[in-house]
């Protein structure tokens, strides 16, 4: 069984630390980390309330008037992937009854199949693309406080970095980050442009890697680095 050794490894990262690598960030989805109350009723067979997104972290339900907090698992039961709410027959929620609902949602986990972010705001050219080695003593910290340390020698591992100046993406909400090689900025954006908006974009290349951290409220006065490990 033939098998891509990590010297051919190290050779890939090689040719993507010579190409066009941008970081970009996105606003995701408003909903993503919210908590929403609504009112719903139980219907169908089994009856069940589906909330309006999915994944969901947490609910509770309540009586209509919000005075009575029904027990989870005795009065009703909620599954976190699909977001359905169903009603125990044995429980204190009356068949039919109109509740409220007062859900904490999650955010969708990336997948291998993403192409892009859900809703981008900017890109900004890599700050900094080195090949670093694992070293729990290492001064690079990523995501995760995984330690590396630089590497003169090509190595499978790709440091990227990036740091978004005061005024880019001032007052928006971040959710959502991407990193991605061979992007091609439109005609007459001027090639010294470090950041660019998705207008400024004729291709925006392959998305390498994809994180949906805590979401972030811009500040002017803030400037945000990011910095990941492509492991190839």
């Amino acid at each position: 069984m033939a098998m891509l050794v990590n010297r051919g490894r190290a050779g890939l990262a090689a040719a993507l630390k010579d190409r066009a690598i941008h970081i970009a960030w996105g606003r995701g989805m408003a909903w993503w980390g919210s908590t929403a109350i609504v009112q719903r009723t139980f219907g169908g067979t089994p009856q069940r309330i589906t909330l309006d997104h999915a994944p969901i972290t947490s609910v509770v339900v309540r009586d209509q008037a919000g005075s009575q907090v029904y027990a989870a698992g005795d009065d009703y039961t909620y599954d976190l992937q699909s977001g359905i709410v169903s009603r125990v027959n044995s429980g204190q929620i009356p068949a039919g009854a109109t509740v409220q609902v007062e859900a904490v949602y999650g955010t969708p986990s990336v997948t291998a199949d993403d192409t892009a972010l859900v809703d981008e705001v900017g890109r900004r050219v890599a700050s900094s693309v080195e090949f670093v080695v694992p070293d729990p003593d290492g001064s690079i910290v990523t995501p995760g406080g995984q330690r590396w340390t630089a590497s003169t020698e090509a190595t499978r591992y790709l440091f990227v970095s990036v740091l978004f100046d005061f005024l880019e993406a001032a007052d928006e909400i971040i959710r959502e980050v991407g990193l991605f090689v061979d992007t091609v900025r439109g005609a007459g954006v001027p090639v010294g442009r470090a950041y660019l908006v998705p207008a400024d974009v004729a291709t925006p290349g392959y998305l390498m890697m994809i994180d949906r951290p805590p979401a972030l409220q811009r500040s002017p006065s803030d400037r945000k680095g990011y910095s990941y490990v492509m492991v190839i």
